[in-house]
């Protein structure tokens, strides 16, 4: 069973209050059971993906089948100027790899760029599984990749359509390759439906993508995660980013004096990270709950506290966790960097820098980061939204 932490960076306030920042650490735990995967690859075949861009698309999903056991479903779903099913989702082990490795073949280049029905036409096709028992527990992707921009709709129409899809249990996967294609659209899609965006360089990426993604699905602790922040009375809760896998602002959804944080799926030795301000108001010295937070994943829960002491005692007042305030603030640029902010990213950097010094090892890396997205393009904004978890590496 997943695990929680919080941290703050002033555990002692004054009876005046204070604002502080604190991080919420979730440790997914183990995986006891296999699960069953249904794979549902959403691939752009309009005119510009003519040539190596398909061909390597048809290597990706080559790699997919590969990466499937018996029990998981997969089904493909091509949009140009219309959107068509490929293959309906099929249980791999009911179907032989010539077959489907047949429909991958017939894929042609051609026409504009309907991936709006693109993608809704995929959601619909993985809910014809929604019958079966197993689907509650199954663990569910749509993976994208696009290289232009929709037809007709634009950002705010797809944020309503991933809505939608994350209603469902599903989470997109959205990767956009080379220069042309939007790139507000595809960031959207990865964080409103729970999962991460991505920019692919060249078409020798996508089999990379596509294997990640699928294995990541292999290795589900939970699915359906949130956070419930119980917030107590007087207190503020704001600047609420996931911090981990990827940096984008949380969708916080308040309910009376309850945030409810959607997480993305719980991933074994994949560690998430919550962070946010927390503002406290004034009371009398001692130990006082700001925040019960709860992990929600699939029937199991795990709880702990923001709590600070309320003091006039300087010393403890001067006691510092430098490293939760650096991580909130971090997080904060990155996730400006991820949507080319330089601005936003370049004045919480001089906060940092002012705070902590420009030697401060986290600084530095603010500094670089805002640097290459400043001189380079969507490479670098995605790469600024990223940190190598070191527990996947075993390290």
């Amino acid at each position: 069973m997943a695990t929680l932490g919080t941290d703050v960076n002033r555990p002692n306030v004054p009876p005046e209050g204070a604002t502080l920042s604190a991080t919420v650490d979730v440790t997914p735990g183990e995986q006891t059971t296999g699960v069953e995967r249904h794979v549902l690859l959403c691939l752009d075949t309009s005119g510009s993906m003519n040539g190596e861009k398909l061909e390597q698309a048809r290597e990706g999903a080559a790699w997919v089948f590969g990466l499937l056991e018996d029990r998981d479903y997969v089904g493909i779903v091509a949009f140009d100027t219309d959107a068509r099913v490929v293959m309906r989702p099929t249980r791999w082990g009911d179907t032989q790899r010539s077959v489907a490795m047949d429909r991958v073949e017939e894929l042609g280049a051609g026409g504009g760029t309907d991936m709006y029905d693109g993608l809704d036409t995929a959601r619909r096709t993985l809910e014809s599984l929604d019958h079966r028992a197993e689907t509650a527990r199954a663990v569910r992707r749509i993976l994208l990749l696009s290289d232009g921009k929709d037809n007709a709709r634009g950002p705010g129409d797809f944020a309503a359509l991933a809505e939608s899809i994350d209603d469902a249990g599903i989470r997109v996967e959205a990767a956009g390759i080379g220069t042309d294609y939007r790139e507000e659209t595809i960031r959207t899609l990865g964080e409103t439906a729970r999962g991460t965006w991505t920019h692919l360089e060249s078409p020798g990426d996508i089999e990379a993508f596509f294997g990640e993604a699928v294995e990541d699905a292999g290795s589900v602790v939970a699915t359906d995660a949130v956070l419930e922040l119980d917030v107590a009375r007087g207190v503020e809760v704001s600047e609420v980013h996931r911090a981990r896998p990827q940096a984008q602002p949380a969708d916080v959804d308040w309910e009376s004096n309850t945030a409810v944080v959607p997480l993305p799926d719980l991933v074994e030795r994949e560690g998430q990270q919550v962070t946010m301000k927390v503002h406290a108001p004034p009371a009398d010295p001692g130990e006082r709950t700001l925040v019960d937070v709860t992990l929600r994943a699939q029937g199991e829960t795990a709880t702990d506290a923001v709590t600070v002491e309320y003091t006039d005692d300087n010393a403890a007042l001067a006691e510092h966790n430098e490293s939760v305030s650096l991580d909130h603030r971090h997080t904060v640029v990155r996730t400006a960097l991820g949507r080319g902010d330089v601005d936003t990213a370049e004045t919480e950097l001089e906060k940092m820098t002012r705070v902590h010094g420009e030697d401060t090892d986290l600084v530095r890396e603010a500094a670089e980061q805002t640097r290459l997205v400043k001189e380079g393009g969507r490479a670098e904004r995605n790469s600024a939204t990223k940190i190598v978890d070191t527990d996947r590496l075993g390290e």
